[in-house]
């Protein structure tokens, strides 16, 4: 694409004029692009118009793109001249559909208004009034006519749009307090008892270790009995009463004046549910004028449309509702960003994603493009920006491993899959088979214009086909299933040679299928989590436009292709937890484009000149992120450290150093040393490393929030981790030597001549450090303050809010600025010696 702020459509029109003859001193078709864009929504000419050049437009790319895959390899003449004379036939078309412009009264760019913010303030609420809250109120809380001790349900029901989870999440947080237990679960098309189960555990912090429907229900049974609870079951469609009967079962245990609140699009579902006739709140839509008349203000403008009243009823009928809340959001977007949000469509309704997965697909459609190549993921994280600048996302939050995930609001995934109906498909497959689709949800659209799939499995069967699957552009599966047919996955690979994104994340595949060297246009390739795959093939190393390669958690796999040096546009190589990786191939030093390279190894270049050693990181100065190295031995990497230069690493922002665990450790302190870390590091782990102590660089991570120490167990004494600034969390772990923990470790005073006075110095130590754990220090005698003379304990760690002691048999006290901080309660266990000890030494 030329530019950050082209569509697809723009760039592909852009190909195509240079090659139509246009009368450019009268009009361009790139100045109309823009109200054709909104006009085709209510304008069934345009509509057909549009659709005919955002076609063309989608071929011509791909084929522009097919003659430089071409002209690099070297294709012999027949195949250019295949390729050109599919160029041709599509610049015919447009041609053809050139001259149906003038009939299509569209305005050019400069002549269009520029929406403003205020639209968006002055939308009328088509949703719900005081007295439908009260209502619902009164019947959550009003237990005086409850009969015997079931749980009731009842139902939020209305059209997609209407404000369902809205209302319900309204008087959820208003009656919350009045039950004990109280759980919000997004529920969509796939109702499933054993998943609500374990959502609502997982709710309460708990981990599901096992999944058997037995054992959650037991689960469920200890955390509600003779408690009343509220569960909320946002978007549900089934009409199986025994799936309700099971749920009802499921909350037989919870008091009287317990509830399931449930929002839903149909009264079927409500009835299945067995809510009583005065238990179902209806919400009534805007009128058809008045939604008709909305529609037409964001889409139009407020222009007449002339005689085309019934195709605009047609599609105000499907969208209008929606419409109400989201177009004018949507109007105010730049196009490249509209396109952004639309492509979000291929996400399932109360589905999360990694948001870094999302801007990596992005990537990959040629959503995101920049004259400077090293700009493109910023650029993504700017629309991700703009996004919650408008409030597209219900949830946006950091897991766990430090990974943004978000969540499209209920009511922008239903305007997004509405306006991308005829682009975009979900499948909700069983045998292979596309499950039924309420009637309500269910839209007519033509397959032939279908550029991206998502599939949702719910056993291993792949559809036999896939309508348009040789234009499709992005193909995603969504599985836990045991086991998919080669045969099955390679037949339909065969087809889609247009894939600029494929993901089989979790789809139990042994093996890739040699189809899957063809698509040569495959920028985004996710193999995550498919634990039998063993290996790869050879031929991948010939999708030279491949920009992401994610292997993490393929446990089995043994090696990668010894090729991968050709990937020179690879941006994201993922290898986490493959654990039966143990080295990487000679030709990752040649890949400077690569921004994510989350696992390395240590291994010596004298093993094998087709390994890459420690030095081979030394042109990877674009890695961002985290990145883990492994096998380090100071015995054979002393000579390569530096030569990496880990310091000149300006965006790496975590790092783990794991150090071999067999052999000599007499040398790993001088490979600490030399393994210096960026200034700007804000996570650091070092593990099983053997030196006697660390090294000066650590104590300069001026922008350190997380240190981990474990398994180091030469090291007698702590450094002066006080000092940094900006650490929040420190864990220490199994360091046999540690035999006192003294002044030193605080970093305070030690630039002064009384450094024996705790109070001596204006600095504090650990200024921010929030949480401290110490586990497994079997000798660890002493914690003293400063000479154990007491002092402002306010300079000693301010703000620490959690305290672990585990496992340190032999520790006797906590210093006095420790036990001084009134709102802090350790966790001390198989501390014996130790007051608070909660837990004997086993």
């Amino acid at each position: 694409m030329a530019n950050n702020g082209d569509t697809v459509i723009m760039a592909g029109a852009k190909l195509l004029e240079n090659m139509v003859v246009v009368d450019r001193r009268t009009w361009s078709i790139l100045d109309f692009i823009e109200d054709a864009e909104t006009r085709h929504l209510d304008n069934p000419a345009v509509k057909k118009w549009f659709q005919g050049i955002k076609d063309l437009c989608y071929d011509m790319l791909d084929v522009s793109e097919e003659l430089q895959i071409q002209r690099a390899k070297k294709v012999r003449f027949l195949g250019l001249r295949l390729t050109r004379r599919k160029m041709k036939n599509i610049i015919h078309e447009f041609d053809a559909l050139i001259q149906q412009f003038g009939q299509l009264r569209l305005r050019r760019s400069s002549e269009l208004l520029v929406p403003t913010t205020s639209l968006v303030r002055t939308i009328p609420s088509p949703t719900f009034d005081n007295e439908t809250t009260r209502i619902l109120i009164s019947k959550l809380i009003n237990v005086e006519d409850d009969e015997g001790d079931g749980i009731q349900c009842i139902s939020i029901v209305g059209l997609g749009g209407m404000g369902k989870t809205t209302l319900a999440k309204f008087v959820f947080n208003e009656v919350r307090t009045r039950y004990r237990v109280a759980v919000w679960i997004s529920v969509s098309q796939q109702f499933n008892v054993k998943r609500i189960a374990a959502d609502i555990i997982c709710f309460f912090g708990n981990e599901v270790l096992i999944d058997e429907m037995e054992v959650l229900e037991l689960e469920i049974r200890r955390i509600t009995t003779q408690l009343r609870c509220l569960f909320v079951l946002d978007d549900v469609w089934s009409v199986d009463r025994n799936e309700w009967l099971h749920l009802k079962r499921l909350f037989s245990h919870c008091a009287k004046g317990s509830r399931i609140l449930i929002t839903t699009r149909s009264k079927k579902v409500a009835e299945a549910a067995e809510s009583a006739p005065t238990n179902i709140v209806s919400l009534n839509p805007l009128s058809d004028e008045d939604s008709l008349s909305l529609f037409k203000h964001f889409v139009q403008g407020g222009q007449d449309i002339g005689n085309e009243n019934e195709e605009m009823e047609l599609i105000g009928n499907s969208v209008g509702a929606y419409t109400v809340e989201w177009m004018p959001i949507y109007s105010v977007m730049p196009p490249a960003l509209r396109q952004c949000l639309l492509y979000c469509s291929i996400i399932p309704k109360n589905h999360s994603i990694d948001v870094d997965k999302l801007i990596k697909l992005w990537m990959a459609q040629g959503y995101i493009s920049s004259d400077e190549d090293d700009k493109m993921e910023k650029e993504g994280r700017e629309y991700v920006q703009q996004l919650r600048h408008h409030s597209v996302f219900s949830e946006f939050k950091q897991d766990d491993d430090g990974s943004f995930k978000c969540k499209l609001d209920g009511g922008v995934s239903d305007f997004v899959q509405t306006l991308a109906e005829s682009e975009c498909h979900i499948m909700f497959l069983e045998g292979g088979v596309e499950m039924e689709v309420p009637k309500e949800k269910r839209v007519e659209t033509d397959p032939r214009l279908r550029r991206h799939c998502t599939l949702s499995l719910v056993d291993q069967t792949l559809p036999e086909s896939i309508a348009n699957a040789e234009k499709l552009r992005t193909l995603i599966i969504l599985s836990d299933s045991s086991y998919i047919d080669p045969s099955n996955l390679s037949s339909l690979l065969f087809r889609m040679k247009r894939l600029r994104a494929l993901d089989m994340r979790s789809c139990s595949i042994k093996e890739l299928p040699l189809k899957a060297a063809s698509l040569l246009h495959l920028r985004y390739l996710n193999l995550s989590f498919n634990h039998e795959l063993k290996k790869l093939p050879q031929s991948i190393c010939n999708l030279l436009n491949l920009q992401t390669l994610n292997l993490n958690g393929c446990d089995s796999l043994r090696k990668l292709p010894k090729s991968i040096g050709k990937l020179i546009k690879l941006r994201h190589l993922e290898i986490l937890w493959t654990t039966s990786l143990s080295y990487l191939p000679k030709g990752i030093a040649s890949l400077t484009l690569l921004r994510t390279l989350n696992r390395f190894f240590g291994t010596s270049g004298s093993a094998s000149s087709k390994e890459c050693s420690l030095g081979d990181l030394e042109n990877l100065n674009n890695i961002q992120g985290c990145i883990t190295i492994d096998g380090l031995s100071g015995e054979s990497e002393i000579s390569e450290a530096t030569r990496a230069g880990l310091k000149n690493k300006k965006d790496l922002l975590g790092l783990e150093l794991w150090f071999s665990n067999a052999g000599s450790k007499d040398k790993d302190q001088i490979l600490l040393d030399n393994l210096e870390a960026p200034p700007q590091l804000q996570f650091l782990g070092v593990f099983y490393y053997g030196g006697r102590s660390f090294p000066n660089w650590m104590i300069e991570l001026n922008e350190l929030k997380h240190l981990v120490l474990i398994n180091c167990s030469e090291c007698n004494v702590l450094p002066p981790l006080g000092k940094l600034p900006c650490l929040e969390s420190l864990e220490i772990k199994n360091m046999p030597n540690v035999k006192m923990v003294g002044f030193e470790f605080l970093g305070i005073g030690l630039n002064h001549e009384d450094a024996g006075n705790e109070g001596s110095s204006s600095m504090i130590a650990f200024p921010r450090l929030q949480k401290l754990h110490f586990v497994k220090l079997g000798y660890w005698e002493e914690w003293n303050g400063i000479n154990g003379n007491g002092g402002d304990d306010e300079k000693v760690m301010p703000l620490l809010s959690s305290l672990s002691v585990l496992n340190c048999k032999e520790l006797r006290a906590l210093p006095d600025y420790i036990k001084k901080k009134e709102n802090l309660k350790p966790v001390i266990r198989g501390c014996p010696l130790l007051p608070g000890n909660t837990e004997k030494q086993e």
